[in-house]
């Protein structure tokens, strides 16, 4: 009788764990399904629309879109005379993709050797997937460029398809006027890029940093203004990628010798500096392509704000 009853426990104790495997296995189905897009990733017959939203002198803003879901890459690259990329379709994409693909692997390498625990392959990192806005930046004035995109096959790492791209031109001159508000509360800062109107511009390119006075007088700099020049110039070299875009928050929690990450300390002095990346900043600065910022910090949480010194110069 026992045996008989733990049979039946057993049965049903069984039949339970099949029904709750077959449950969490359609479940499961479904999240795949869902967040893996590799599923319904078309390689034929997919056109991709390029809209041009925004050009100026040092950067543009395009939207992507395709007619059937697909993984397609996106890029800029300088209009080069005497050759026409429809012609030369199949190599073109080819170095696009090469590219694109040492980029990421340049990417992960850095990834891996801090220790990142998880890092995206190519289709994710690399890739757009459905419907895309761009922000190209570090552009040249009054400078032709080609915008393209073209399917990938994500499992082959192959370019499929046909070469979609347009012609742009960059403006001459930079018109963007862009003031930035900035604020600090607690050990927290804020930014806010915003236009003559007062309106918060969110689709415009901009590089910033805070730095300690003191770090940059041990460091030599004749004044603030030529130290955030230097850096600012940094960005058009390669050396410094930092690009912002629209609102900025940061906590200046750690301490890490006068960097971008720097911890406030009571009665330091700071110097906040913020450019827009419409065209390479050269000396003199447009001034309204900056803002040069300078406070005390005096260990409170009030809410300050702060305005531009020296006719936003940066000198000491």
């Amino acid at each position: 009788m026992v045996t008989m009853i733990f049979k039946e426990i057993y049965n049903r104790l069984i039949g339970d764990m099949l029904i709750l495997c077959c449950v969490l296995a359609i479940l499961c189905m479904g999240l795949f399904t869902a967040c893996n897009p590799t599923v319904e990733a078309h390689t034929d017959n997919v056109t991709i629309d390029i809209e041009v939203e925004q050009v100026s002198a040092g950067f543009a803003h395009v939207n992507f879109s395709t007619t059937k879901k697909a993984f397609y890459l996106t890029g800029i690259h300088p209009v080069r005379e005497n050759i026409n990329p429809q012609k030369v379709a199949k190599q073109f994409m080819l170095l696009a993709l090469d590219s694109a693909y040492v980029e990421y692997l340049y990417w992960r390498n850095q990834q891996l050797q801090q220790l990142t625990p998880f890092v995206a392959d190519f289709a994710s990192h690399s890739l757009q997937y459905g419907d895309a806005q761009q922000f190209f930046t570090l552009l040249h004035p009054a400078t032709d460029y080609w915008v393209y995109a073209f399917v990938v096959d994500a499992n082959a790492n192959k370019p499929t398809g046909k070469l979609f791209i347009t012609t742009i031109t960059t403006d001459s001159v930079s018109q963007m006027a862009v003031n930035f508000e900035y604020r600090i509360k607690g050990d927290w800062e804020y930014v806010y890029p915003k236009d003559s109107m007062g309106e918060i511009i969110s689709n415009i390119p901009w590089v910033g940093e805070l730095v300690d006075s003191m770090v940059m007088r041990e460091q030599g700099w004749n004044s603030p203004r030529e130290y955030f020049l230097s850096r600012f110039e940094d960005v058009y070299s390669g050396s410094y990628d930092h690009i912002l875009y629209g609102i900025y928050a940061h906590e200046n929690n750690v301490s890490d010798n006068g960097t971008p990450v720097t911890k406030f300390e009571i009665g330091r002095t700071y110097y906040k500096g913020m450019a827009v990346l419409d065209a390479p900043l050269t000396h003199p600065l447009d001034t309204n392509a900056y803002d040069v910022y300078r406070f005390t910090w005096l260990g409170d949480t009030t809410e300050y704000y702060f305005t531009p010194i020296d006719c936003k110069g940066g000198e000491w």
